[in-house]
């Protein structure tokens, strides 16, 4: 299946809901669902909350903090990963994007060039186990 570019802003449903931001995605009515996570014992609204509150300079801290909340998100929106599974699990990942306009962005680019899509493979793999 062709990859997608997974950000906010994606009219394809599963697109916006595999990125962090997801009550962005939400607002801009282009998912129906929200996807709350708990991190570290404590209730975010989404993903994207979790990380800014724990995020680190340091790329491969921020990294490794990234794929532990995706896991976190995957594991209580099982839909999710069964979404990705469907359309072919890490080869569907690597087929995908994740490019949202922010200029220099550490998280941006296409298949494992992308470091949020990294983290995206690491935590399904992670979840496959």
């Amino acid at each position: 299946m062709e990859g997608i570019n997974i950000w906010s802003g994606s009219d394809m449903g599963i697109g916006a809901a595999l990125t962090n931001p997801t009550e962005l995605a939400f607002r801009k009515g282009n998912i129906k669902k929200r996807y709350p996570v708990v991190f570290r014992d404590v209730n975010f609204p989404d993903a994207e909350a979790a990380y800014q509150k724990h995020k680190s300079r340091d790329l491969q801290e921020s990294i490794e903090i990234m794929t532990e909340i995706i896991v976190c998100k995957l594991q209580q929106h099982p839909r999710l990963f069964e979404e990705i599974t469907k359309r072919g699990g890490v080869e569907w990942l690597k087929r995908c994007r994740h490019i949202v306009g922010v200029r220099n962005s550490r998280w941006e680019g296409y298949g494992l060039e992308s470091n949020f899509i990294l983290c995206l493979v690491f935590a399904y793999q992670l979840c496959s186990e």
